[in-house]
This record gives C-alpha cells, sequence and structure tokens, in this order.
C-alpha cells in the first residue's frame, strides 16, 4: 500500500523543492523523497508521477514503461496539479529534453518495447550514470541528466573526471535510480564455500574520490558539448548530425583504434582505452555486446573529434586504418561487416568519405605466401 504520508507533507508543505537546471527526473524524485523522509514510490504517487495501482517500473532507470523516456499529457497534467512545476520543467528532466541532439527523433514515434532500443541507437544507456562528488556533495545528492550520457564525463567546475565506479574496489554504480546523497558502494565479498561476508566496501558515494582532469583537448570537448547539449529546441535541431558524427567516429575508434592513438591523454584515460583493446583483441571489439567502459568511451570520443574537427577528416581516418589500402589489415573486418548491415545513421556529409570507404572496402590477409587469402 502506498504511504500516505507522501501526500500529507505535499499538502503540508506547499513549497516544493524545485528542480534544478538540467536535472534528471530521478534526481528530482529521489531528493523529494529525502526531504519529506518517504519512499520513492509514495513520493512518486504524491507528486503525480504514479497513479495509485501503477507498477513502480514507471519510475525506474529504464524499461517500456519508464517515465525517463518522456511524460504524457496526462502525467504532465497530475504532476502540474500536484507540486505547481510547468509541463516545460517536467519534461526538461526527461530525454525529450534532447530530442534533436543526442537522441533520434525515433523517440516520440516509437512503441514503448522500443525505446530503449532507440536510446541505444543514439549511444545512450539510460541506465547507465556517472558523478562529480564534490557535486552531489553541493547539491545534496541531486544530479544532471547529462551524467547519464556518454557526452559528459568530466566537470569543468571541479576539474575533474566523472566516476563510474567505486576508486576504491572498482564496483560499478548499480544504476541510474540510486540516491547518490545517502548511498554508499555495494561492493563485496563472500566465501566460495559458505557464503560468509568476508569484505564489505562501504564506501560513500559522495566520498569517492575523482580523478583530477589535466587534459586540455577533453577539457575543450567537454566544454564544446556541454554548450551543443544546453541549447533548447526547436533551435537545436540541427545539431543531432554533430552528435551522430561523434558517434559514428567513437564506433570506428572502438573497432580498429589502438593504444597508441590516444597519446597524451590523461593517464585514467588512456588506461581505459588500452584495457579495452586488450580485451577485444586489438580492436575486433569482442565486448560489442556488454559495452565499453565509461573512461574507453572518454578516450574514443578524444579520437572521434581529432577525427572530425581535422582539416581533413577522411586523411585523419586513414592515419587509424588505412581502409583505402589492399590488403586491408584485418581489424577493420568487423567494422566493415557492421557498416554494411547498418551504416550509421544521421551523420553529416563530413563523414559521407569515411562510410562508403569503410563500407564497400574488401578487407583481405595475405598468406604465407603473399597470396591475398580474403
Amino acid at each position: 500500500m502506498p504511504d500516505p504520508s507522501a501526500a500529507r507533507c505535499i499538502r503540508r508543505l506547499p513549497a516544493v523543492p524545485l528542480p534544478l537546471p538540467r536535472e534528471s527526473l530521478l534526481s528530482w524524485l529521489g531528493h523529494m523523497s529525502s526531504v519529506y523522509e518517504v519512499s520513492r514510490t509514495s513520493m512518486a504517487t504524491a507528486c503525480g508521477l504514479l497513479r495509485p495501482g501503477d507498477n513502480a517500473a514507471r519510475i525506474a532507470d529504464s524499461g517500456p514503461t519508464s517515465l525517463v523516456y518522456g511524460l504524457s499529457d496526462e502525467d504532465v497534467l497530475r504532476v502540474e496539479q500536484a507540486t505547481g512545476l510547468s509541463g516545460d520543467e517536467l519534461q526538461a528532466m526527461t530525454w525529450m529534453r534532447f530530442l534533436g541532439t543526442a537522441v533520434k527523433f525515433d523517440l516520440v514515434k516509437s512503441a514503448p518495447r522500443n525505446l530503449f532500443r532507440v536510446m541505444k541507437a543514439s549511444w545512450i544507456d539510460p541506465r547507465e550514470l556517472k558523478f562529480c562528488p564534490s557535486c552531489v556533495e553541493e547539491n545534496d545528492g541531486r544530479w544532471p541528466l547529462e551524467w547519464c550520457t556518454p557526452w559528459t564525463f568530466a566537470c569543468l567546475r571541479h576539474r575533474c573526471y566523472l566516476l563510474a565506479a567505486c576508486p576504491e574496489c572498482d564496483t560499478p554504480l548499480p544504476g541510474a535510480h540510486i540516491n547518490l546523497s545517502q548511498g554508499s558502494c555495494h561492493g563485496s565479498e563472500k566465501h566460495r564455500l559458505t557464503d560468509a561476508l568476508l569484505w564489505q566496501c562501504g564506501a560513500e558515494y559522495k566520498k569517492w574520490k575523482a580523478p583530477d582532469l589535466y587534459d586540455e583537448v577533453l577539457a575543450d570537448l567537454q566544454k564544446f558539448l556541454e554548450e551543443r547539449l544546453a541549447w533548447a529546441r526547436p533551435e537545436a535541431v540541427h545539431l543531432r548530425g554533430v552528435f551522430a558524427d561523434l558517434a559514428a567516429m567513437a564506433d570506428f575508434v572502438f573497432h580498429v583504434g589502438k593504444p597508441e592513438n590516444i597519446e597524451g591523454a590523461d593517464p585514467v584515460v588512456a588506461d581505459g582505452f588500452t584495457d579495452f583493446c586488450a580485451r577485444s583483441n586489438q580492436g575486433a571489439y569482442a565486448t560489442r555486446i556488454a559495452g565499453p567502459k565509461p573512461m574507453a568511451q572518454t578516450a574514443a570520443l578524444r579520437i572521434a573529434a581529432q577525427i572530425l574537427f581535422s582539416c581533413d577528416p577522411w586523411s585523419a581516418a586513414r592515419g587509424i586504418v588505412d581502409f583505402a589500402a589492399r590488403p586491408l589489415p584485418v581489424r577493420a573486418l568487423p567494422l566493415n561487416e557492421a557498416w554494411r548491415k547498418r551504416p550509421p545513421q544521421d551523420t553529416t556529409r563530413l563523414l559521407t568519405r569515411i562510410v562508403e570507404s569503410v563500407r564497400v572496402a574488401a578487407p583481405s590477409v595475405k598468406g604465407p605466401n603473399g597470396r591475398v587469402l580474403r
């Protein structure tokens, strides 16, 4: 049964905590539940996000019924009446705010079962979260929606990288539904025979130590991306190509990049990409299903930006792998197969020559006698 105390609190204290600029719906809801000391489900019901009898999956970080993808007119009306927030403020806390920039337009017309697939096609996993511990402490655990995207990887205010895993035990964050102000690392170790708890981390999220940001290339890229994510619709719709180009070039890097391509990056980023290359057998991209870790994504974005924003993107891409050569390096085969099956979407003409060169290439290798085998 929903806890009626949440509704009583709302009536007794009409000053609802307003969302911070660019705040996530889940973050705002978590903050509200902490302020009124009730469960998230009860607070969601009191705020109109849930109707009596609704499944709590509607306030999860993903899933076909999750409200993080966007609110219906009926949802907006209920929340407006309960909280006084405007429809624009509410939709700005969902993925609808990035429609036409970081998120594909398909999100509007897709069936619920396809929403997560659209987000993944936009290079975003709504379940993932990175954060700046200093920002979390300053804002009572509240965080912006950008932290759930690969496009925000550093905090320029505190000059540090965002964290997606415990710096002590490397345990990943459980998801974007967590309470960063009160939560702690859930990393632990059990006895392999008795299941007795041998060790538990328990480090508070807001006390984690984030790596410092010194790399000016990434700092400039983060500022560039932040400015474009902050643009409001409809003025921002033409920016979709910028994010699509970077995502395509990052995919290119994941397939054919090598550790030497990340030269000059901060060690935490370079090490993340080196680990990725080792796990994926130097570009075979064996971890495609699981997806690369955030630091590897950041490294790929760094290399992708250097290609895309060069004077000649095609020549810059050939500096990583010469897909115009014959025979083509065998590590380019997975990329050729992937882009022949499904070429990058929403990209601009800057990438036309690169995409077509990869797609029409005939990857081949030479045998011991020099004969082309493929």
